[in-house]
């Protein structure tokens, strides 16, 4: 965000610092401010984007070597330059609380998720798994319900959505969102089932999103399916805590 005011600072100071000492009229100014702020975003833009892409690649290379403190130390030293870039800042606290889910850490990954971008479905997917599993079952669902209105076309939050509410014996409010998804997704097939079941009284079948659903835990997965640690990378089954998280 530093970087958009810095952007509007730069537009205003050239654009009306001549109209101040009558280099050109009001118009002009606007003008010449609008402009002047949309190329400095950009150039600053591109010149940060240069600056963290070698720490951008760490972090990646970390992760696919599977060190996730190393990682997770090279995402808190890039966490203060997120404040530059808009919605950086959002992913950046969204891969950290992934890592500390994955690491077993559950009451810093619901921290860490709760600052990170709600355009991120998956960690808040994750966030709101952790959040039902506390007894909190009003706030996970209201978690999704939130993503759900920017990540409209996200299939498995919806369904996810869906299946709580369902579970909760809910299924007046899971059949409404279904509807309310598969209209502007005619092509989703699992949600269409899945609507079709809730109608004709019967249970949802998630088996159609493989390993990634299994991770969150509601359902053991089918011995074909092997192991859970074959999941997609963000959705791994983190170590069990003694005593709790």
């Amino acid at each position: 965000m530093h970087s958009v005011l810095l952007s509007a600072a730069i537009g205003l100071a050239f654009g009306f610092g001549g109209y101040f000492f009558g280099a050109w009229q009001l118009i002009w100014a606007i003008l010449f401010t609008l402009v002047l702020t949309i190329v400095a975003f950009v150039v600053l833009a591109r010149r940060l984007t240069k600056r963290l892409q070698p720490m951008m690649v760490r972090v990646q290379q970390q992760m696919e070597a599977r060190m996730p403190d190393a990682a997770m130390q090279s995402l808190r030293e890039l966490l203060p330059h997120g404040k530059w870039m808009p919605l950086l800042e959002g992913q950046i606290y969204a891969q950290m609380g992934m890592l500390s889910y994955q690491l077993g850490k559950r009451d810093e990954a619901i921290e860490l998720l709760k600052k990170s971008s709600r355009r991120l479905p998956d960690g808040q997917i994750v966030l709101a798994v952790m959040q039902y599993g506390k007894g909190e079952k009003a706030v996970a669902l209201q978690t999704l319900q939130l993503a759900g209105m920017v990540s409209k076309k996200h299939s498995l939050l919806h369904n996810v959505r869906a299946w709580l509410l369902a579970k909760e014996g809910r299924a007046d409010e899971a059949i409404a969102v279904l509807a309310a998804f598969t209209k502007k997704n005619l092509t989703d097939e699992t949600s269409k089932d899945n609507l079709l079941r809730l109608q004709n009284g019967k249970k949802m079948s998630m088996k159609s999103f493989g390993l990634i659903w299994y991770a969150l835990g509601f359902e053991t997965p089918p011995p074909e399916m092997g192991q859970m640690q074959q999941a997609r990378k963000g959705f791994r089954t983190p170590p069990k805590q003694r005593g709790g998280g």
